[in-house]
């Protein structure tokens, strides 16, 4: 009988199917034959995903009947009702919500596999911070006792960053064995079958500086971008956005270009996409990879961007920037707030383009080593199988 592997996230929802969410449900299914399934509310009225990067991964809607006190009345039900069934349960975010879950999960089901996924966000768990689960310091005393007993019954808990990796196994000494770095990757099955013989060889591409992702958002210090652009000689380079765009930023923008109107046709706002297809297109058709975050954990974007070959300009902002570049090889990480040595790279760049031709296939070989999902997923079910 097939393995029941569940991810409980209620507030799931189709774009989160194209990311670890969806892909370590789907490659359990696919590679190793488990039963996999995500339960959640029905939060769209279409979840198209499954029919392209997830297709047969199977959804289990559950009704929202409220919460009791901060829980979930629905998750507590399905757990009562399916415990005994589910030989793995993955959570998310380590929290009051994710220990009461996976107690009670334990509770039911001793023998059952509980794996928590954490995000990359490594500040929660530096040294001299205490972790506070509510304001409130009795409610927080309450917490951090579930919290103890959480840990003694999880199995494995993953995050982002190797950064992170150590700083977990530093704050929690006593299940260090348990903790395991396990960065974000790329759906390498639904590329093989979409891009096996597309895949552009360097000389192919063209001279596209690239970012994707909310323009304009706060977090993604776009300005930063611009004003490094308006210090550089493009030459015959250009620079494409690729995403929907925030409308005060595109405000910003508007004033902004009066200053440098030559900069008007090699800056390109391409919009939202949402077929897969054309998005990764871009990918294929750039040659470097732009993201300047104030703060982000894993950007899935830049494991896709790396895949087709991208050398990154990037962020400290972005925790897991010394693992995607392999400490600086296939990427340069730059201060959120310097400017002028963005632009300087960007010039480097733009000046030497045998350099980046040099880089291109071990970029291709390092994406397809450390951030495609088939084998991303593959460490996790070996811990699963040889617990």
């Amino acid at each position: 009988m097939n393995k029941k592997f569940v991810t409980i996230f209620p507030i799931c929802e189709n774009v989160h199917l194209t990311k670890d969410l969806g892909q370590i449900p789907f490659f359990l299914k696919h590679n190793y034959n488990y039963n996999s399934s995500i339960v959640c509310y029905k939060n769209n009225k279409e979840y198209s995903n499954l029919n392209g990067e997830v297709k047969g991964l199977k959804l289990e809607f559950i009704e929202n009947k409220g919460r009791f006190i901060f829980l979930e009345k629905s998750v507590l039900s399905y757990l009562k009702n399916n415990s005994k069934k589910i030989d793995v349960l993955n959570l998310y975010i380590f929290s009051k919500f994710s220990f009461v879950y996976g107690i009670y999960y334990k509770i039911l089901n001793p023998k059952g596999f509980l794996f928590l996924k954490l995000d990359g966000y490594n500040e929660t768990f530096k040294e001299g911070n205490k972790i506070k689960h509510s304001t409130n310091s009795i409610k927080n005393l309450f917490f951090k006792y579930l919290e103890n007993i959480f840990l003694k019954k999880v199995d494995l808990i993953t995050i982002e960053n190797s950064l992170g990796e150590k700083l977990v196994q530093q704050k929690f000494p006593q299940i260090a064995g348990k903790i395991m770095y396990l960065p974000v990757g790329v759906n390498d099955l639904y590329l093989n079958d979409n891009f096996k013989n597309d895949i552009k060889s360097f000389d192919q591409k063209e001279n596209i500086f690239l970012t994707v992702g909310r323009i304009g958002e706060k977090i993604k210090n776009n300005e930063m971008m611009l004003r490094a652009l308006s210090q550089i000689n493009l030459k015959d380079w250009k620079m494409v956005f690729v995403g929907a765009i925030n409308p005060e930023f595109l405000i910003f923008y508007n004033e902004w270009i009066k200053y440098f109107p030559h900069l008007k046709e090699k800056l390109i706002f391409i919009g939202e996409i949402k077929d897969r297809k054309v998005l990764y297109e871009w990918y294929n058709k750039s040659k470097v990879f732009c993201m300047t975050s104030w703060n982000e954990s894993f950007c899935h974007s830049i494991g896709e961007a790396l895949y087709f070959g991208n050398y990154i300009v990037g962020t400290n902002g972005i925790v897991s920037m010394y693992d995607l570049t392999d400490n600086e090889k296939y990427g340069i990480i730059l201060n959120v707030d310097d400017d002028s040595a963005m632009a300087k790279k960007m010039q480097e760049l733009i000046d030497n383009p045998n350099f980046l031709s040099n880089v291109f296939p071990n970029i291709v070989s390092y994406a397809n080593q450390e951030f495609v999902w088939s084998k991303i997923v593959e460490k996790i079910y070996i811990r699963f199988e040889n617990r």
